[in-house]
């Protein structure tokens, strides 16, 4: 029974399938397609969509995310002012989106905030095309790839450009001065409505290589650092205007702009560093967090999980490629809080991809047993510090231990690194068994016993009332067990409906074939036609929770016979020109490769987003995920009995 209680916690659904899940629940996939910007649906709503799609796009490549972000950007700038007709207060038909609804009389402007919001995964969706294996082939309006990035890039540089006279050189944009219906006319904008311009800048410059772009946006990161305190434990602090901290800051859904332009400029090398990412990430440890299910909600602490905030953490997540900690306070969380079903708000749908996005790889923890009672199921410990240890399968990455703990007193867990504990993550009493994450860090890959990492439990010990840990399941990394085709035909389909082994759920993906072509991420069943002779490469991966395994082979196509008989009979059922389907093998023929070790590959919230985290209806007819083409998948998709719509 606890058993299949940890399985489901830990595998049954990764936050791949979890986004899948999410993606339906507003108008069945469109969310805000259709909606203008006058009431900021598209700044605080769609554009989360977009962001979400772009991390998704980022974390598998496959073409359904790229397929899904066009059809959502091609609506976005259906909506733009100068494709609409409509104008701002000056009566300039732009390259924004207006919106009536912050200014008293309704008067139309368009902040830069909403248009750094819109036009950067724009932006992003032409860096990833431009080194993506499918950007010759066909979008889902006949466009390739390729020229449809080159659109979106001039879009955004239209829309960048609109902005250019509320732009100061000393690093920060001002509302227009003769807007004078605006509260602060003529004054510099906040940060995170600058920065949020900057995220475009610097996408701008990734592949535009103009260093007019990057000049900007190094003003604008130099000014948001100038800006920043330190605070005892050496986290960043700063207010929403900036200028000396103080109070409790900046709340934590502006701030997430603001870390998410530091954390890109930092992987760029723009003023910000590693070391600033680690800080942002020392504000959300140590200042945000505060147990298992408190966060405050401000960068420097104060009030807690009020609840347009407290969903706003996720967005935090891409400080998750520096601290593994970070991940699991917001997975943990959102498994528990804000499950896939139930989500209906764009930027809860974008803590999901960033989850997928950022996920370690799980690792199972096995007890230090001087510490523990042996309960059958579970253990419970004996003392104060009891011990558990994991061997990450890499120790230069990070990974999630998933435990099923019963939790008496506060609880806190610790890293050791050889000299001293590092805490992790806290947890307050449950009133049973329940899931909880303890992240391993690669920054203290001191191994205690072999290739083991320990961590410690640390309470005010109780006799009899010690954490209790239930045993770890038996995990089973990913394999492919069938045969693929090795063979093929000019003009006759291939089909190969693989079969993997491994604990589920599973997630499928083509590394390499030809150009457009794609696998189901449900089942990996292929479908292909080939239409020139010649030896075909491919590289098939399966990925669990806990892995991947990847299956390379080569199909050789041979160009049609000619026919030189003269008479003609019953095609021989073991020779005849039937199109080439790979099938099972049994598991010892040794066919399939898989890899050894496990591998990841992978303003203001506005109140339409942030006030509700629930949904629509979700469909129950059609495939098990989005697929916009492959003739072949149908059938064994409807084999294996999968409902789920995508759109």
């Amino acid at each position: 029974m606890f058993t299949s209680l940890i399985l489901s916690f830990i595998l049954a659904v990764s936050p791949r399938w979890a986004f899948e899940n999410a993606y339906d629940n507003s108008n069945g996939g469109d969310w805000y397609i259709g909606d203008n910007n006058e009431t900021a649906l598209l700044a605080w709503g769609e554009s989360y969509v977009l962001w979400s799609l772009a991390a998704m796009a980022r974390a598998t490549g496959h073409t359904q995310y790229f397929d899904r972000l066009a059809r959502h950007i091609d609506a976005v700038l259906a909506q733009r002012d100068d494709a609409r007709g409509v104008a701002d207060y000056r009566g300039i038909s732009g390259a924004c989106w207006r919106n009536t609804h912050y200014q008293p009389g309704g008067e139309p402007y368009c902040y830069a905030v909403h248009s750094g919001m819109l036009v950067y995964p724009m932006v992003e969706f032409a860096r990833l095309v431009a080194t993506w294996r499918h950007r010759d082939a066909l979008a889902y309006d006949g466009q390739t790839w390729t020229a449809k990035a080159a659109a979106y890039v001039a879009a955004a540089k239209e829309t960048v450009a609109y902005h250019d006279d509320e732009w100061n050189p000393a690093g920060y944009y001002v509302f227009r001065a003769d807007a004078t219906f605006l509260e602060y006319a003529g004054v510099d904008q906040p940060l995170n409505q600058s920065n949020a311009l900057g995220l475009a800048l610097l996408a701008l410059h990734d592949v535009t290589g103009e260093p007019a772009y990057l000049e900007k946006a190094t003003a604008l990161a130099s000014r948001f650092k100038a800006q920043l305190t330190a605070g005892p434990d050496g986290e960043h602090l700063w207010n929403y205007w900036g200028g000396p901290y103080a109070g409790n800051g900046e709340d934590i859904s502006h701030a997430a702009l603001n870390v998410a332009f530091a954390a890109l400029a930092a992987e760029r090398g723009v003023v910000f560093s590693d070391e600033d990412v680690d800080r942002f990430a020392l504000t959300f440890l140590r200042r945000v967090y505060r147990d298992d299910a408190t966060f405050s909600d401000f960068v420097g602490g104060g009030p807690t999980n009020d609840a347009s905030y407290r969903p706003q953490i996720g967005r935090w997540l891409p400080l998750a490629r520096r601290r593994t900690a970070v991940y699991t306070a917001v997975h943990d969380v959102f498994a528990r809080d804000y499950g896939p079903d139930a989500i209906g708000s764009g930027s809860l749908l974008l803590a999901w991809a960033y989850l997928a996005e950022h996920e370690p790889v799980v690792c199972p923890h096995e007890f230090y047993v001087v510490d523990w009672d042996d309960a059958g199921d579970h253990r419970q410990a004996t003392a104060y510090g009891a011990n558990i240890l994991t061997v990450p399968p890499d120790l230069a990455r990070g990974c999630r231990i998933a435990l099923q703990v019963e939790v008496a007193n506060e609880t806190e867990a610790a890293q050791w690194d050889g000299e001293k504990y590092h805490p992790l993550t806290r947890w307050r009493p449950t009133a049973g068994f329940e899931p909880r994450s303890v992240p391993y860090e690669p920054r203290w890959p001191f191994e205690y016993s072999g290739d083991a990492v320990l961590f410690e439990f640390e309470d005010v010990f109780v006799p009899g009332e010690g954490i209790r840990v239930m045993e770890p399941p038996a995990f089973t990394l990913p394999a492919i067990t069938s045969l693929p085709p090795t063979s093929a035909e000019v003009g006759a389909e291939v089909q190969y409906l693989p079969i993997g082994a491994g604990d589920p759920p599973y997630w499928w993906s083509l590394a390499d074939g030809p150009l457009g072509l794609e696998v189901d991420p449900a089942t990996g069943a292929l479908a292909w036609t080939p239409s020139a002779p010649g030896p075909v490469a491919f590289s098939l991966v399966l990925e669990n929770d806990l892995g991947r395994a990847a299956q390379d082979f080569v199909v050789d196509v041979l160009p049609v016979p000619s026919d030189t008989s003269t008479e003609t009979g019953p095609e021989d059922p073991t020779t005849g020109d039937a199109p080439t389907t790979g099938g099972p093998a049994p598991e010892t023929s040794g066919e399939s490769e898989t890899s050894g070790e496990p591998d990841t590959t992978g303003t203001s919230a506005g109140p339409d987003d942030t006030a509700s985290s629930t949904g629509g209806a979700v469909g129950e007819d059609g495939c098990g995920c989005r697929s916009d083409g492959g003739a072949g998948w149908s059938a064994a998709l409807l084999l294996l009995g999968l409902r789920r719509r995508r759109r």
